[in-house]
């Protein structure tokens, strides 16, 4: 700014004459101290422009991410497959022989395909929309992975609707050994999710509970399963196996 030696007026650079008074002003008046100030704002505004547009960039590359389905793992079973699991569950249910079971990673996964068309899977809160429509898993010596596909929305905003979306996600879990069980002289099981991801943005541990979401209406539903699952006292995972044992009949039929 360029101070009028007259009126005192602060003028913008580039002027002349005074804007309050016309005098015509003297560069040798600047003021060091009204230098210095314009340039420190400008810097300033610059930086929070520079800051907005990054975050805005980052919003934008992980809704991309987001949207940016991944392919399911897993081996596809058929319905011999799911007949053949729910067979062997009902073995370890009732506590019939053998005590273990071996399960393929195809037959879970038929087994899966099989509870999802007896489950509503749809989940509605406000205007968003969730609806699981494949979860498959895929069987390594040391973690499952549980990968889904989804439609989520769509999106009501007033009259204006966004979506829907296809949209996949992933966990990865390793189960771990608890305390001995003293009935059983089993070990309890306790699942821990590793990672996960909702497309192909990556989500570490403790961050990735949202991946889960989508399980949520299947896990509810399937006490049957969640109730085996609590049982288990000896689980042995291979490539695409995995062996189960649980305590002795644990379910009994109303």
């Amino acid at each position: 700014m360029i101070r009028c030696p007259q009126c005192g007026y602060e003028n913008a650079f580039g002027h002349i004459f005074c804007i309050q008074c016309r005098a015509k002003l003297d560069i040798q008046t600047l003021d060091s101290e009204a230098l210095s100030e314009p340039k420190g704002n400008t810097g300033s505004g610059r930086g929070r422009r520079l800051l907005w547009l990054a975050i805005f960039a980052g919003i934008v590359a992980c809704m991309a991410l987001v949207l940016w389905p991944a392919p399911l793992e897993g081996r596809k079973g058929t319905v011999a497959d799911a007949q053949q699991a729910r067979k062997k569950i009902l073995l370890l249910e009732q506590g019939l022989s053998p005590a273990s079971q071996l399960f393929a990673e195809r037959e879970i996964n038929a087994y899966i395909g099989l509870l999802l068309r007896n489950v509503n899977t749809t989940r509605t809160r406000g205007v968003w929309t969730t609806v699981l429509q494949a979860a498959e898993v895929a069987i390594r010596p040391n973690a499952i992975t549980i990968s889904t596909a989804s439609v989520w929305g769509p999106v009501m905003i007033g009259s204006l609707k966004l979506g829907p979306w296809n949209v996949t996600s992933q966990i990865i879990v390793v189960p771990e050994h608890g305390p001995v069980k003293p009935a059983t002289h089993g070990a309890e099981f306790k699942w821990t999710i590793r990672s996960g991801r909702i497309g192909h943005l990556p989500l570490p541990g403790p961050v990735s509970v949202p991946a889960t979401f989508a399980l949520r209406e299947l896990w509810t539903s399937s006490i049957r399963e969640r109730v085996l699952l609590k049982a288990v006292t000896r689980l042995e995972l291979e490539e695409g196996q995995i062996t189960v044992a649980v305590q002795k009949r644990v379910w009994t039929s109303p």
